[in-house]
């Protein structure tokens, strides 16, 4: 019985060991302390205040108060309030309360990571589909989405619908910047 005993303990430590392994190789890929291919503060061609090509306030076509294909309260096509396929409120596939694999807590959850200007783990992103991305603190409470507005562009929008003003623009390389609603760069990075 004490063989036994000994085996299940053992065996449990050992999966154990195994999960936190893999979650940390996981994150070591994204992790742009560790990699300074994606860190912004070091690689000046992901960091919009050195690269105004990725810049909203100097490029206008990646700018939603500038062009209207981006902006979604000018484009109903990406709005989630007129288009429902994109809510999750509307689209089950969307949402995180319906779907767990969705949640950065789930074990097959395999997603990306939100820094502060810190390089800390700031909270996660889950692509939900190709158009929509899950938006989740760091304690895994889901805060909103991001909804593709063009190629590499993402508006900001709360859990019920409304579009913060805020936006994602691809950084060309590793990940995505995150704007304020006036066009400067917050700090936060995607990876």
């Amino acid at each position: 019985m004490r063989k036994i005993g000994l085996f299940v303990l053992t065996a449990l430590f050992l999966l154990q060991l195994q999960s936190v392994g893999q979650t940390y190789v996981v994150f070591k890929k994204h992790d742009p302390n560790k990699d300074p291919n994606l860190n912004p503060f070091i690689n000046f061609q992901i960091n919009p205040d050195s690269n105004f090509i990725i810049n909203p306030k100097y490029n206008w076509n990646i700018n939603p108060l500038h062009s209207d294909e981006v902006n979604p309260s000018q484009n109903k096509n990406i709005n989630p309030m007129t288009n429902p396929g994109l809510n999750p409120q509307s689209n089950e596939v969307l949402n995180p309360i319906f779907l767990k694999s969705l949640l950065p807590a789930h074990p097959s959850w395999n997603g990306l990571y939100l820094f502060n200007g810190n390089n800390e783990v700031f909270g996660y992103i889950t692509v939900a589909s190709q158009d929509v991305m899950d938006s989740f603190d760091n304690s895994g409470t889901w805060n909103g989405y991001f909804v593709r507005a063009g190629r590499g562009i993402y508006n900001y929008f709360t859990v019920v619908g409304v579009w913060t003003g805020m936006f994602l623009c691809d950084d060309n390389s590793a990940g995505y910047n995150l704007f304020d609603k006036n066009g400067k760069w917050t700090g936060i990075h995607i990876k």
